[in-house]
């Protein structure tokens, strides 16, 4: 499978299998999503996976810990909190808001993290287009009609 953004989800529990968030996070075969219940395979994969832009969701539960580790990176495109009480987390949370947003409701949660994508994926598809024109005012260009 040829991702161009992977989710992760960070949560201890993701092995949930009856999680309605699991399922509708998981539920298009196609999506590239990677789940994690601990956190230092977790921050392994996101320093090792430096190529791959990465919509980050985790647990309340890790927030304090693992978003000052992984808030510079910059292959990460978003950070997604996912917490039961936003107000238990927001000291903290407050020097991370350029970056990460944070919701109490998981239906709210995926619906802004699958628009960030749609965004972003958007935005790849104009990139490529306009590299596609350069490519073929090139070749027009060096069009040089019937030999004779």
């Amino acid at each position: 499978m040829n991702c161009t953004h992977v989710i992760v989800w960070l949560d201890s529990n993701t092995n949930d299998s009856v999680s309605s968030f699991r399922s509708k996070l998981t539920e298009d075969p196609d999506q590239c999503v990677k789940m994690f219940t601990e956190m230092n395979p977790c921050i392994e994969f996101l320093q090792t996976n430096l190529d791959e832009t990465i919509f980050f969701v985790l647990s309340g539960s890790f927030g304090s810990k693992v978003v000052p580790l992984i808030y510079d990176y910059s292959h990460i495109h978003q950070i997604y909190l996912f917490c039961g009480s936003i107000v238990s987390h927001a000291n903290w949370a407050m020097d991370y808001t350029d970056k990460m947003l944070m919701f109490d409701h998981q239906d709210d949660l995926l619906r802004r993290l699958f628009t960030e994508i749609e965004l972003y994926l958007r935005q790849q598809a104009e990139r490529y287009i306009e590299q596609a024109k350069i490519c073929k005012d090139r070749a027009q260009s060096l069009n040089q009609g019937p030999c004779g």
